[in-house]
């Protein structure tokens, strides 16, 4: 009775170990952005490595996969509920939200390898020995000892300290973790940047689905004009058969506007991540209102982009990252503590040359102290000294080339968006004469005072015009969208 008793407080005491010691780890997915749909909030300053990851961030759910998103046929979608609705169905979002809970599940995987470890080990068995023993006693010189045994054992192994090991693993783990959540968001305002470019091509092609439209009903009228001076003997079968061509090159236009807004469209529905066969509709461009110019200089602005874009941010945390794996390998240098610890229990018996066994039922236990020092490994730690630096500079040739990129990505978009705003004004002054000169040119060709190639003239030149003033006003909202994407200022949320 007091045997099972005694075994039980042993049992119990095992239990309330392995949970001190479970309670000892933490969930490291708090690390980690709290959903797929959102993005994770970057610094406002340039962090350090004790400020990378927010103390407030609440523990991730597991969510696993989202379902099909629910649209109201009846509701145009402006371009925001289209980035929010690509924020909640892309998969790239997703998949970068499952890599920053990877990088923050591997912080705790470099904590965890410095708490206590404890495992149940048993091991059992029969063994028989031949030993030897002076001829005077036993005639053959030997005896043997038949032996059967179990040990089930509790053990434990504490790393005590290792100068610096964990310190730099633990730091170049959490650095990687907010290289992840940057990418996270950099990945939400790539989405951001897509969406927004596709919606505007979307609008630039409905306009210049229209203008084939407004130029097919001018051909008509046009050939009208032509067909009613022909009646009356004032035109001739040339302009009737130049008249016909022009109408049928408007309706091959029109098919093919329509086949690039298809196109458009379907390049929108796939940046969002839903199904191209989905039925949704869009609101027009023309309920956007037109960006101004940039009010900062283009220095301003390339100063802005080196401390707010995701890819700087993430650059500059992979420098850190390799620091301290730097540091890393420059403590595997020194030597390690640890502490060992086994509690068993020794059951066996012992038989001697075909006696009856005698047995044993007795725990036993064990403390060892152990100190290690590396004095010689053939120069692998020298070659990880070497590695580890060449890291940490290969990392700080890769942000001074992303500093580089994105100076130039700004000024391109910058300057996209004051060609583009000057494209519109002239556009729409195009388009305001053009309307004018074929008003006149087709009033001219009635009272017969004009030619046909004058009015036909006039009918390409408005239809282009009509044409240039939607692809500058896509334009213009493209450029402005890249100037916010160069900067790292793209709104990615509501």
């Amino acid at each position: 009775m007091s045997h099972d008793l005694s075994h039980a407080r042993g049992c119990a005491a095992g239990v309330l170990a392995i949970s001190l010691l479970g309670a000892c780890a933490s969930d490291e997915t708090r690390l980690a952005p709290e959903s797929p749909e959102r993005p994770w909030p970057l610094p406002t300053t340039t962090p350090t490595s004790g400020s990378l990851v927010a103390s407030d961030q609440v523990e991730a759910r597991d969510r696993g996969g989202s379902a099909a998103p629910i649209l109201d046929s009846k509701r145009s979608y402006s371009l925001a509920e289209l980035i929010d609705l690509a924020q909640r169905n892309n998969p790239q979002t997703r998949q970068a939200w499952e890599q920053a809970r990877q990088a923050a599940l591997e912080v705790g995987l470099v904590e965890s390898a410095y708490l206590p470890q404890l495992s149940a080990e048993a091991i059992g068995g029969f063994q028989r020995t031949p030993l030897p023993i002076p001829a005077s006693l036993v005639p053959q010189g030997y005896f043997t000892s038949d032996t059967r045994e179990i040990l089930p054992t509790l053990a434990v192994k504490w790393l005590l300290f290792d100068f610096g090991r964990k310190r730099g693993a633990e730091a170049a783990a959490r650095e990687n973790s907010f290289v992840a959540n940057v990418a996270f968001t950099g990945a939400h305002q790539r989405l951001t940047f897509a969406v927004s470019r596709d919606y505007f091509a979307l609008g630039a092609a409905r306009g210049k689905l229209d203008a084939t439209e407004h130029a097919l009903r001018t051909a008509r009228i046009d050939q009208e004009a032509v067909e009613s001076r022909r009646s009356h003997g004032m035109a001739t079968a040339v302009d009737l058969a130049q008249a016909q061509r022009q109408t049928a090159q408007a309706q091959f236009n029109l098919a093919r506007a329509l086949g690039t807004e298809h196109s458009a469209y379907e390049a929108l529905l796939a940046s969002i991540g839903i199904s191209p066969t989905t039925t949704l509709r869009v609101a027009g461009i023309s309920e956007q209102d037109l960006p101004s110019s940039p009010t900062e200089t283009v220095d301003r602005l390339v100063t802005d982009a080196l401390s707010n874009r995701p890819d700087i941010l993430a650059a500059l945390g992979k420098v850190r990252a390799a620091q301290s794996n730097l540091d890393k390998a420059r403590a595997d240098h020194n030597p390690t503590i640890a502490l060992m610890a086994q509690a068993y229990q020794n059951i066996g018996g012992l038989s001697s040359q075909g006696s009856p066994y005698y047995t044993v039922d007795k725990p036993g236990w064990a403390v060892f102290l152990r100190f290690s020092w590396p004095l010689f490994d053939g120069g692998q730690r020298d070659a990880q000294d070497n590695i580890a630096r060449s890291q940490v500079a290969a990392a700080r040739e890769a942000l001074e080339q992303r500093r580089v990129a994105a100076a130039k990505d700004v000024t391109d978009a910058y300057y996209s968006l004051s060609t583009s705003l000057a494209e519109h004004d002239a556009a729409m002054a195009f388009v305001r004469t053009a309307q004018t000169a074929h008003d006149a040119e087709l009033d001219a060709y009635h009272h017969g005072v004009g030619t046909y190639t004058d009015l036909v003239n006039g009918e390409n030149s408005l239809t282009q015009a009509q044409t240039e003033l939607e692809d500058s006003r896509a334009d213009v909202h493209t450029a402005a969208a890249a100037l916010a994407f160069a900067t790292g200022s793209v709104v990615v949320g509501p």
